[in-house]
Formats: structure tokens, C-alpha cells, sequence
């Protein structure tokens, strides 16, 4: 069923980080469970640097990274002020399995261990208790699957199999519950968009059905089929869920109700355009979704809205 109606939404930017950033390239962004901003930032040879602002702030909380740390791809906070950063890509070696790719640093920027996360990394989200969810493109699907077992589980599966991992913040695997929640038969093949909308609930959109899929733990997973092909991000509640780009459109967002009717369906409700102030239409080059928040990011202007503003405004057209 397609789209009839059309909802466009003023949202001003959260932080601009231009004056942080001072000319240097953003290497990784992330958005963390209070929905609070952290950056990294290429500093060149003298090492990169992490940034954070939160609501209210005046100006980006930071910290250095040491001098010949590794690129990185994701950043998200862990419990006691701990950083996580994590490079997407981790080479294989058959006699001592996968390389290190993920580091732990404390707020001063002091390394304080490192962690095997697997290859192909699509995503890595993790909650406020420190548990961490990575999922994976096909390559790292893929190529998991031809190498076998591994030491850092008791399955024995290879990391990135599954599509989607949940580890605890030492960097040991655990039951992540997606074979279970997709069913028999049923695969990821590429995690297209991850939300970790808390400690005790996860949404995952994958390839090739694209089922939008939540689990929470100790109830039985909730599945949808969509309409929805090529979208890369997702923000939800417990009835609606928007679709951030697809094949066809990448800024596209699409707004649906999880029921039609009664029937576990998903429902087309509206196209959203997000407009900034000077009524320019958004155009993000990075999205993300967090619960019901949507960021997003245009060069180094972050934006963010919340799904009960939008339906809010969807109800009052």
C-alpha cells in the first residue's frame, strides 16, 4: 500500500559541531542510551579525539586518545564512564582467530583493555547496564560462516554468523536470542538497521526479507513483514515505527503503525520531510535510531526528533 500523504516537520539542529571539530574529519559517530551525542574526531598525529555533549550543555565534554591507536568506526559509553570504540573490520587468522578490533578507554583516555568483536561490523549499540549488540553486513555474515567455531563462546558458532551478536562489557559473547526470535528457517544475512531501545528490548532490520523484528527477553519475539526495502535506520515505540531511506530514496522516511485492524500488520500512515530552520529540507549523510528518537547527521550539524512529535503533528493534519 503506498504512501498518500506527506508531513513536513521543522527540526532545528541539536549541536553543531563545527566549532569542536575546528576543520578535522568526524570518523565515527554514535548515539548512546540517553540519547546523548559522542564523536570521534581525527586529530592527525596527534591522535584522536573523543567528544560528547548532552542536553544543555555549553560545550563538548573530550578526551585524547593515545598516539598510534587504530582507526575506529563506532564509539558508544559503557558504565563507569568508559568508552567503547570499535574498528568494522577485524582480520581472521586461523591460528589465534580474530584480530582485536574493539578498545576500552577511561575518561582520561587511558586504554584499558581491548576486545575481539568479529568482522563485517554493521552496527554496535550498547545499553546503559554495558551490555553490547553488534550486527553485521554480509561479509561479515558471509565470511563467518566459512570459518567455523571460535573461543569466545560455548556454541562454538563463528562471531557475526548470526548476524547479530550481544556481548557483556569484558567483551564475552552472549546469548543474543535471534536465531529464536526469527525462526526456523530464517537468517540474517545483513543487519540493516539495529535499535537498542533498552536494556531489556532490541529491534533488527535485516536482509533479504526485511522483517522488522523485537525481542525482549523472556517474552516471545514480536515479527513484521515489510514493505520496507533498503532502509538503514528505524526509530520505535510500541505502535509505530519509522523508516529512515531505501533502495529507491535514501533521505526517504516513512512512517507505519505496528497493527491494521487489529492484525499484527504494519500500516502506512505518512512520508515525513524533515525541514531545519531555514525550511531546507534535511539531507543526512548518517542516521540512527534509539527507542523512539531518530538523529541524524548533515556535515557537522546533528539533528534529532522524537516519534510522539511526529505523530503528534501526523494527527493534527
Amino acid at each position: 500500500m503506498r504512501m498518500k500523504r506527506t508531513l513536513h516537520v521543522e527540526v532545528h539542529p541539536f549541536v553543531d559541531a563545527a566549532e569542536a571539530l575546528a576543520g578535522r574529519k568526524a570518523k565515527a559517530l554514535g548515539v548512546a542510551p540517553d540519547n546523548t551525542v559522542w564523536w570521534l574526531a581525527d586529530a592527525g598525529g596527534e591522535g584522536d579525539e573523543v567528544l560528547h555533549f548532552a542536553d544543555a550543555w555549553d560545550t563538548w565534554e573530550r578526551f585524547m586518545l593515545p598516539r598510534g591507536a587504530p582507526d575506529f568506526d563506532f564509539v558508544q559509553p559503557l558504565p563507569d564512564g568508559e568508552v567503547l570504540l570499535v574498528n568494522g573490520r577485524s582480520r581472521y587468522r586461523s591460528e589465534t582467530g580474530y584480530e582485536r578490533n574493539a578498545h576500552v578507554y577511561s575518561p582520561e583516555g587511558t586504554l584499558l583493555r581491548e576486545l575481539t568483536l568479529g568482522d563485517g561490523i554493521e552496527d554496535v549499540q550498547a545499553t546503559s547496564d554495558g551490555q553490547v549488540w553488534v550486527s553485521y553486513f554480509d561479509q561479515g555474515v558471509i565470511g563467518a560462516l566459512g570459518r567455523g567455531g571460535d573461543t569466545s563462546g560455548p556454541s562454538g558458532r563463528a562471531l557475526g554468523s548470526e548476524g547479530l551478536e550481544r556481548f557483556d562489557a569484558l567483551g564475552q559473547r552472549q546469548e543474543s536470542g535471534v536465531s529464536m526470535a526469527l525462526g526456523l528457517g530464517q537468517y540474517i544475512l545483513d543487519c540493516y538497521a539495529l535499535n537498542v531501545a533498552s536494556e531489556r528490548e532490541t529491534w533488527f532490520y535485516s536482509y533479504s526479507d526485511f522483517p522488522l523484528v523485537r525481542m525482549r527477553p523472556g517474552q516471545p519475539s514480536t515479527v513484521w513483514s515489510s514493505p520496507v526495502h533498503g532502509a538503514r535506520a528505524i526509530a520505535v515505540n510500541d505502535t509505530h515505527v519509522l523508516f529512515g531511506g531505501s533502495y529507491d530514496d535514501k533521505p526517504l522516511l516513512q512512517l507505519y503503525r505496528l497493527d491494521s485492524r487489529g492484525e499484527q500488520r504494519l500500516a502506512p500512515l505518512t512520508r515525513v520531510v524533515l525541514t531545519d530552520e531555514t525550511g531546507r529540507a534535511w539531507q543526512p549523510s548518517w542516521l540512527k535510531g534509539r527507542g523512539p528518537w531518530l538523529h541524524g547527521a548533515e556535515g557537522t550539524r546533528h539533528f534529532r526528533v522524537h516519534l510522539e512529535e511526529l505523530l503528534a503533528r501526523a494527527g493534527a493534519t
